[in-house]
């Protein structure tokens, strides 16, 4: 499937400043960006594998990002009952992570074969306790650099987790239980689901879990394995994340909600132009949710064809990458390196109508184009994203703000930056094209 026609935008905009007197703005919130990869140890856990583990720490940085989501595998360190292996390699590695400044999150999952009734890795475990006991170790072995834990991973669909939802609540409960015994002061998420599902995280709150965890991480792979839009997390009656944000408010201890896996693979007709604009559509819609607090990709690089290890599901799984298989950055590296480098810990405030666009020559059938707005605090600028979905090609629109433009940056999928002239008082007239997007700075006169 192809990428639909996109079109983003990026503006920046005075805080709270005289330009947004009388706009619609929501709460303010921080948004958080990160990145994915996994090591196995089978791959990795020899001192060649962590000079390769070396090289992936240098891209996060060099991403502008001190946070990535990995896996501690239960069959990885806990091969047999009460005999822990490869924890001296994984010290280099929580070290190595250390040294880069990085802030490792990880989640455990999956079981070795000993610990599960027909020793299949994605069966919950048969003894409650064996759980117990491996993350308590992992949690006491690591408390000292690590106060972020996830347990178990999209629990939600049996490729990974064969048991009922009843069986992941206790689960949950245990290991939840195993982090705090160990740390009290760390912070636990809920297995990240595979869709924004109000009703499970619901049954997970009934169940009496709300002190169990901290964050509802929530996965999204629209336009990958679903056909999907991601605009479709936005519709006329809300969004599903806002809808769960709402639930944890009510049910719940107001947990955050974090979208800890997303992404969008360059593979059967989808290009590096198509997941840049992805990326950038993804993160508008996201944060346009007022519900969201952390974007972490998946992943960092693309998977070798010759993977010994082999990937659970289908040809997508090879291509997720921002770089390629050598690290070779894909145009979408540059564009996620430019949204961290305008928004990751930024204080937001979404303007909801505040900035308007008119098409200029309507037809019969009206565009699907849409403008999401975000203003950061401290700074005398806003961030706005537009694009164009279709049915048309080309459309030419006029964008409105809350006052005079002053100036205005335009950058490419790359972060290449020129300034741009043509606006009039407090609008500009832009071209809309399918598969193109931009991204502009602006600030607005005081």
């Amino acid at each position: 499937m192809r990428q639909a026609a996109v079109l983003i935008l990026v503006l920046c905009l005075l805080w709270a400043g005289p330009a947004l007197a009388g706009a619609q703005a929501g709460e303010a919130f921080t948004i958080t960006f990160s990145t994915n990869e996994d090591y196995d140890t089978s791959a990795y856990a020899t001192a060649d594998g962590l000079v390769e583990v070396e090289e992936d720490f240098k891209l996060v940085k060099a991403l502008g990002l001190d946070k990535l989501r990995v896996s501690f595998s239960w069959s990885n360190y806990e091969p047999m009952r009460g005999r822990f292996a490869n924890l001296e390699w994984l010290h280099q590695f929580v070290d190595l992570a250390e040294a880069y400044g990085i802030e490792l999150m990880p989640y455990f999952c999956y079981a070795p074969g000993w610990a599960t009734p027909y020793g299949d890795w994605n069966e919950p475990p048969a003894n409650l306790d064996d759980w117990y006991n491996y993350v308590y170790h992992m949690v006491s072995e690591f408390k000292d650099q690590i106060d972020i834990w996830e347990i178990w991973n999209e629990q939600d669909m049996s490729m990974w987790f064969t048991g009922t939802p009843d069986e992941f609540a206790q689960v949950l409960e245990t290991g939840a239980r195993a982090v705090r015994d160990a740390d009290p002061d760390a912070l636990v998420l809920m297995g990240g689901i595979t869709a924004p599902d109000e009703k499970y995280v619901e049954y997970m709150l009934d169940k009496g879990l709300s002190s169990s965890f901290d964050v509802v991480p929530v996965h999204s792979y629209h336009e990958s394995w679903s056909s999907a839009t991601v605009e479709s997390y936005l519709t006329s009656w809300g969004s599903p994340f806002n809808d769960i944000k709402q639930l944890l408010l009510a049910k719940g201890d107001g947990q955050e909600v974090w979208v800890n896996e997303i992404g969008y693979p360059t593979i059967g007709g989808r290009t590096e132009e198509d997941q840049a604009s992805f990326i950038r559509r993804a993160v508008a819609t996201l944060m346009s949710t007022e519900a969201v607090t952390l974007i972490s990709w998946y992943e960092i690089k693309d998977l070798p064809r010759d993977f010994h290890l082999g990937v659970i599901g289908d040809e997508n799984n090879y291509h997720l990458g921002l770089t390629h298989v050598d690290r070779t950055p894909k145009l979408a590296f540059y564009t996620y390196q430019n949204i961290v480098e305008l928004l990751n810990y930024e204080t937001v405030r979404y303007l909801g109508d505040a900035i308007t666009y008119v098409e200029k020559a309507p037809g019969r059938n009206p565009q699907r184009i849409y403008v999401h707005g975000f203003a950061r605090e401290g700074h005398d600028d806003i961030i706005l994203f537009v694009w164009l979905y279709g049915p048309k090609s080309v459309v030419d629109v006029t964008l409105t703000f809350p006052g005079a433009i002053a100036s205005m940056v335009e950058y490419d999928y790359d972060g290449t930056a020129q300034e741009i002239t043509g606006f009039a008082g407090d609008s500009i007239d832009l071209e809309l094209q399918q598969d193109h997007a931009r991204l502009f700075r602006v600030k607005l006169q005081d």
